[in-house]
């Protein structure tokens, strides 16, 4: 593209900025707000990875002893995934409701290039509006957590200059990734903008990554006595772990949706689960940021089970504990917005779909059933799924060597927390009841 082409598509990326309406300036808010999480996230992993030494401390430990900052800066890159996943989901969002728009541009005479280029621009002015404002949050908010410890020496701990540009750059180059990873399947015409319908039914393989992920992780566990064997192992299998679930879930959402339509014993429960099988992507990319969580915090149960057989839980154990059921806990929240994005973008893509129903007789209520049945096949699965690789992988003596407080502790937290997170996924689905009623009106069948 020339140079007057480069500045007639930046002009117009701020003229389109500037007549956004309120939704769209919600959405706009929302992914600088991710793009913030997640820079502060990832400023705190480089900024312990880069700290020297091991201090004496009894609250700190998880800081200030050196052979614990690895695992806590892994902790901090694991919190940036479900954040990545909000924005994907976002993104998608905004990308449906700008159909009419790209459109227009289209008939004024933008090419596809042009369109999802101004989508790429977009994406940089949001991702450096919020890596800026997640720099100043980490750096200030660092320098006001020292300053209430009463730390002295705060050279030693303070993020070093140099890595901040590097962790900004890659957070907008994250956000434009989204953006046009988002577009590449948007098909643009002087008349509409369309999404392409047949895609790629998830293949059985990529359900390899978590098996194989379980195993590392049981191997790991076993020889953890092993020096420079066994955490490598498990660390390893964690990783394989995890991207097994994220890789994996659309695949075991789209097995669930068979079983349910095969076993369906009502109109509600057909309609379910052939929709989760037309499209079970959709529903797998969110589904899969709260079977991580499920996995993380029943990984953190055979954690607090090991350190309360060794006795009493010290000061030490009891702050570093609490910081990671408060990462749990704010990893449930973005999954829970992750959950009320993924529903919005649902009763856009499909509303028209469900407007036909309602025209053709089907009561709202029923529509309202099915959405629930639609979110149980799919969270159920992937939530126990995980729950199960967790308590595995992390707790091999559960099959090997049993004892009954043991069996007691780790399960029932395994089932807490598949319990919360079904709960939330179902209790989102149900208060878009009334966006569902309007999604359904006949006056989304109307063409324009």
């Amino acid at each position: 593209m020339t140079g007057g082409g480069a500045r007639a598509l930046f002009a117009v990326a701020a003229m389109l900025a500037r007549g956004t309406s309120r939704a769209e300036r919600r959405r706009r808010r929302l992914l600088t707000s991710c793009a913030a999480l997640a820079t502060f996230f990832l400023l705190g992993a480089v900024n312990l990875l880069l700290i020297r030494g091991t201090f004496p401390t009894r609250w700190a430990g998880l800081v200030a002893e050196e052979g614990l900052r690895p695992g806590t800066a892994l902790a901090l890159v694991l919190l940036v995934v479900p954040v990545l996943a909000l924005l994907h989901q976002a993104g998608r969002v905004a990308q449906a409701t700008q159909e009419r728009r790209l459109a227009a541009l289209r008939l004024a005479g933008a090419t596809p290039k042009d369109v999802r280029m101004l989508g790429a621009v977009e994406a940089v002015r949001v991702g450096t509006a919020g890596a800026i404002i997640g720099g100043i949050a980490y750096v200030s908010g660092q320098q006001a957590a020292m300053a209430a410890l009463g730390v002295l020496n705060t050279a030693r701990y303070a993020i070093p200059p140099w890595p901040v540009p590097l962790v900004l750059a890659l957070v907008v180059g994250a956000a434009v990734t989204v953006s046009l990873r988002v577009s590449r399947h948007v098909v643009t015409s002087p008349l509409s903008v369309s999404r392409r319908a047949s895609r790629p039914r998830p293949a059985p393989y990529t359900l390899i990554p978590l098996a194989l992920g379980v195993l590392v992780m049981v191997v790991g566990t076993l020889t953890r006595e092993l020096d420079k064997v066994g955490v490598p192992l498990f660390f390893l299998g964690g990783v394989l772990t995890v991207a097994g679930v994220a890789v994996g879930s659309s695949r075991l959402i789209l097995e669930s949706a068979r079983l349910a339509a095969r076993r369906a014993r009502s109109p509600e429960t057909l309609l379910a689960a052939r929709a989760l099988e037309a499209d079970p992507r959709a529903g797998g990319r969110t589904m899969a940021v709260v079977g991580l969580v499920v996995a993380f915090g029943t990984g953190t149960g055979a954690i607090e089970w090991d350190v309360r057989q060794n006795g009493d839980i010290e000061g030490f154990w009891r702050v570093s504990l609490g910081l990671t059921y408060l990462a749990v806990l704010f990893a449930l929240a973005v999954a829970v917005t992750a959950l009320v994005v993924h529903r919005a973008e649902s009763l856009l893509e499909g509303g028209r779909s469900m407007a036909a129903l309602a025209a053709a007789g089907v009561p709202v209520g029923a529509l309202r059933r099915a959405a629930l049945r639609q979110t149980l096949i799919a969270a159920f699965p992937i939530c126990v799924i995980a729950a199960v690789a967790a308590l595995i992988g992390m707790t091999p003596g559960i099959f090997t060597d049993p004892s009954l407080p043991m069996v007691a502790w780790t399960s029932g937290r395994a089932l807490l927390m598949v319990a919360i997170a079904v709960a939330s996924a179902a209790a989102v689905t149900a208060l878009s009841g009334r966006l569902l009623a309007r999604a359904a009106s006949p006056d989304r069948l109307r063409a324009e």
